[in-house]
């Protein structure tokens, strides 16, 4: 009977000693609470802002491990990082755009008349869909004209009109072009202005979320230092759009000298008149420099006159005593 009993309570204290061990063992693989033990988002990203010896504004991000009833969960845990940048991109290459080719043309010519050639120019400008940028006549004093004319055109008509102004000359003097191509530096900017307006809207998001006065100004001056950035970009790209859509032609024109006789109107009272008035400013010149001679040769020259009289006599003075002796 006494055997009966000791063997009945080691089998009671065995039991209990393995029950014991099954609850330790469950509750050291399981801390989350029931009905999160399926599946955990793997990454949850919760906005907060912190503050930073930096003064970058920063994100808190929760991240939580899924479980399986295999695998041990963990609980979540905090880090900080500053907003990431957005990685650049390689952009568009050059050959899956079209090319931007800034083109731009020089032409010196000799024309029958300015006058009448320089608004051909403008006009063959404007029905290729162009205009006139700058133009000018001016006449010289043999009578002929000369000017030039800058107009700008569709890149894809520059070519046949350098052809037709060509043709408005009696002899072209000289003929330069030039085709720059820009097309990489376009796609890398438009790369550029891609990623920084995405790190605009990443900032908006961080400035939403902002707490404190000193966070929000934190972070506005990121938007700030961002907002110039794409401006600036944003010009670069429209000055080289313009560029490359609107081709420059430069057309200097000149006329050919022809001699006759007279080469204008001749007066003979004006031109008598135009002689007199020559001579009077030639006198008028002449005693103008011999009243500065007087004055200012006349201020210079007698006190250096005098000093020299003066040692001239005390030389002569002191000869004479010799003489003496």
């Amino acid at each position: 009977m006494q055997k009966q009993t000791v063997a009945w309570i080691a089998a009671g204290a065995v039991v209990v000693i393995l029950s014991t061990l099954l609850l330790l063992t469950t509750s050291s693989t399981v801390n989350l609470p029931f009905g999160m033990m399926n599946k955990l988002s793997t990454s949850s990203v919760a906005p907060m802002m912190f503050g930073s010896s930096a003064g970058a504004p920063e994100f808190a991000v929760t991240q939580d491990y899924a479980s399986t009833a295999d695998t041990a969960l963990t609980a979540p845990r905090m880090m900080r990082f500053a907003p990431p940048e957005v990685p650049p991109t390689a952009g568009q290459t050059a050959a899956e755009v079209d090319q931007k080719i800034i083109k731009t043309g020089s032409l010196s010519l000799t024309v029958a008349s300015v006058a009448e050639t320089s608004p051909k120019i403008v006009d063959l400008a404007t029905k290729a869909g162009g205009y006139a940028q700058n133009s000018s006549v001016s006449e010289d004093q043999d009578g002929t004209h000369a000017g030039y004319v800058t107009v700008r055109v569709p890149s894809d008509t520059f070519e046949a009109t350098v052809t037709a102004i060509k043709a408005l000359a009696t002899v072209v003097n000289v003929e330069s072009t030039n085709g720059q191509d820009v097309t990489e530096q376009y796609t890398d900017l438009e790369a550029q202005l891609r990623n920084a307006q995405a790190q605009e809207i990443q900032y908006l998001e961080i400035l939403k979320q902002a707490k404190t006065v000193d966070e929000t100004l934190s972070v506005q001056q990121y938007l700030s230092n961002v907002r110039g950035t794409i401006e600036s970009l944003q010009g670069r790209i429209k000055y080289l759009s313009n560029a490359t859509t609107y081709s420059t032609i430069d057309v200097d024109l000149t006329e050919k000298p022809t001699i006759y006789a007279p080469t204008k109107g001749f007066d003979l009272v004006s031109t008598a008149k135009e002689a007199a008035q020559a001579l009077v400013a030639i006198v008028q010149n002449f005693g103008v420099a011999i009243v500065w001679i007087l004055i200012v040769g006349g201020g210079i020259l007698l006190p250096i006159a005098l000093i020299v009289w003066g040692i001239v006599a005390i030389v002569r003075k002191a000869n004479g005593k010799n003489k003496k002796r």
